[in-house]
C-alpha cells in the first residue's frame, strides 16, 4: 500500500493516525483524530516533543525502538497529562500507542484513547468492591440464583432438607411447600417481586437441627440474557420468640385487667345496692333523695367499668353505647319513661377513661336535675341529648330539655345544689367550660379540650 493511499484511509479514520519522518521524528502527516489530541497546536513539520511535550516520553522511546529494531513497536495504557481542548484544564488520560515503520525514513503512528474505558472499568472496580463489602458486612445473607437452578434457596441457607436430599434444594419432605423457594422460584420463572415473605425452616446451628425462621425477599435480575434473581434472607427467630413473647404477656395484662374492671364494677354495685337499701330505709324525704342520688352517681361509674371489661380496648370507651345505657337507667329510675321523650344524638368517639369518668358523671348530674325539675305536677316533655366534635380540638356535651328552666343562671362552682356543684368540680378536672345557653327551657353545654387518647369513628 502506498503512502498516499494510507494517508487516504487515515483521513476519514476514528483512530488518532500520524505519519513521522526524520532522525528528530518531524510530522509530515496528520489525521484529524490525532491532530485533536493537541487541539489548537500546528502539528505538521514540527517534531513530536514540540509539539506534544507530554507525550514525548512514551512515543520517542518508541519511535527510537522501531528505527533500530524496523518492527513494530507498542505501549499500553500509558498515561499522559492533556488538554480536551482550548481553554480546558489538564486532565489524565490513558492511550494505547503503536508505531509500525513504513520504509527507510517514515513511522506510521497511531493513538487509541482508553480514558473512557478506563474510567468505567475503575467504576466497576469500586462498584465491586462496595457490593463485596456490603454482603461481607450486611447482618443478612446474599445471594444469587441462576436460570439454570444452580443454588436454590434451600442448598444456600444450608436447609437441612436440602443438604440430606440426595436430589439437593427441591427433593426433600418439606420443599414443596417451602415459602422460599416458591418465592425464588416465582422471581427467576416470571419475573416477580417477593418481600418480607416469612418461613420456617430446619437449619445446623451449633451441630445440631434447629427450625429458624427466616425473613426473605426475591428479586429478578438480568445479567445480558441470563436470567437471575436476587435472594435477601435474615433470620428473625429470636425477633419472633421475643414478639411470641411480648404477646403472651399482653393477653395475660388484658386478662388481668378485665378481672380488675370486673371486681371494681361487682363492688360498685354492691356499694350502690347498699344505698338504695339504705334509701329506703331512711326516715325522711330528703334523706332518702340523698341517698338515691348517690346511689345514681357509683351506678355511672360502675357502666363504665362494665363497658371496659366488656370491650377489647381496656383503655377507653364507646361514649355514645355509655351514654344511652345511663339514659335509659335513668328514665327507668325516675318514672318518666311514658311522659318525657329523651332524643339523643351521639357521634361515634371514644374516649379515654381519665376523661370518660368525669364526662359520665356530668351527664348523670345534668339529666338528673333535668327530670327532677324541668317537669313538675307530671308535665310532659322532651329532652336532648348531644354529644359531637366542636372543632378540630374540642369535644361538646349539650343537655337541652322544654321544660321550666332554670331560675337563676348557672355559674359552675358556685351553684346552689349539691349535685350542679359536683358537675362544677368535674368541669374543671376536663379543663372545660360550663353554659347556660337561652332557650325555652334549658340548655347547658359543657366544652373540653380532645385528648390524644380520642378516636372519632365518625
Amino acid at each position: 500500500m502506498s503512502i498516499e493511499m494510507l494517508k487516504t484511509i487515515a483521513q476519514n479514520s476514528p483512530a488518532a493516525m500520524a505519519l513521522v519522518r526524520g532522525s528528530d521524528f518531524r510530522f509530515e502527516f496528520v489525521n484529524p483524530a490525532y491532530a485533536a489530541l493537541a487541539a489548537g497546536e500546528p502539528m505538521v513539520g514540527r517534531t513530536v516533543a514540540e509539539v506534544w511535550p507530554a507525550a514525548a516520553t512514551v512515543t520517542i522511546p518508541l519511535l527510537q525502538g522501531v528505527r533500530t529494531s524496523r518492527s513494530a513497536c507498542h505501549c499500553t495504557n500509558a498515561a499522559l497529562p492533556l488538554h480536551r481542548g482550548p481553554g480546558t484544564a489538564v486532565e489524565e488520560r490513558y492511550f494505547d500507542f503503536s508505531c509500525v515503520p513504513l520504509d527507510d525514513d517514515c513511522v506510521l503512528m497511531e493513538a487509541i484513547e482508553l480514558t473512557a474505558r478506563r474510567c468505567a472499568e475503575q467504576e466497576l472496580f469500586h462498584a465491586r468492591h462496595e457490593l463485596a463489602a456490603i454482603r461481607a458486612n450486611a447482618p443478612v445473607a446474599l445471594f444469587t440464583i441462576e436460570e439454570h437452578l444452580c443454588g436454590l434457596p434451600g442448598d444456600a441457607l444450608g436447609c437441612v432438607d436440602a443438604i440430606t436430599s440426595e436430589g439437593g434444594c427441591g427433593k426433600g419432605p418439606a420443599c414443596e411447600t417451602c415459602a422460599i423457594r416458591s418465592a425464588a422460584l416465582d422471581s427467576l420463572t416470571n419475573g416477580v417481586r417477593h418481600q418480607n415473605v416469612e418461613a420456617w425452616v430446619p437449619l445446623m446451628v451449633n451441630g445440631r437441627t434447629e427450625r429458624r425462621c427466616l425473613l426473605v425477599s426475591t428479586a429478578p435480575i438480568s445479567v445480558g440474557v441470563l436470567k437471575k434473581v436476587l435472594v435477601c434472607a435474615q433470620d428473625i427467630t429470636e425477633l419472633k420468640r421475643t414478639v411470641s413473647q411480648l404477646e403472651a404477656a399482653l393477653s395475660e395484662k388484658n386478662v388481668l385487667f378485665k378481672e380488675v374492671h370486673h371486681r371494681v364494677k361487682n363492688n360498685l354495685a354492691v356499694v350502690s345496692s347498699l344505698l338504695r337499701m339504705k334509701a329506703d330505709a331512711a326516715g325522711t324525704r330528703e334523706a332518702k333523695l340523698a341517698l338515691e342520688e348517690s346511689h345514681q352517681r357509683v351506678h355511672a361509674m360502675s357502666l363504665i367499668h362494665e363497658q371496659l371489661y366488656e370491650s377489647d380496648h381496656l383503655d377507653r370507651i364507646r361514649f355514645p353505647m355509655y351514654a344511652k345505657q345511663l339514659i335509659n337507667r335513668l328514665q327507668h329510675a325516675f318514672g318518666t319513661k311514658t311522659r318525657v321523650k329523651i332524643e339523643a344524638h351521639l357521634d361515634a368517639i371514644e374516649l379515654g377513661v381519665e376523661q370518660a369518668v368525669p364526662c359520665g358523671l356530668i351527664l348523670n348530674e345534668l339529666l338528673t336535675n333535668a327530670f327532677k325539675y324541668a317537669f313538675p305536677g307530671g308535665n310532659r316533655g322532651k329532652i336532648v341529648v348531644s354529644f359531637h366534635k366542636a372543632g378540630e380540638k374540642t369535644l361538646e356535651l349539650a343537655v337541652e330539655d322544654n321544660g321550666i328552666g332554670l331560675s337563676a343562671p348557672l355559674r359552675a362552682g358556685s351553684a346552689a345544689t349539691f349535685g350542679l356543684r359536683i358537675v362544677g368540680i368535674l368541669t374543671n378536672q376536663l379543663d372545660g367550660v360550663l353554659e347556660h345557653q337561652p332557650c325555652p327551657g334549658t340548655r347547658i353545654v359543657l366544652r373540653f379540650p380532645m385528648r390524644s387518647d380520642v378516636l372519632s369513628q365518625s
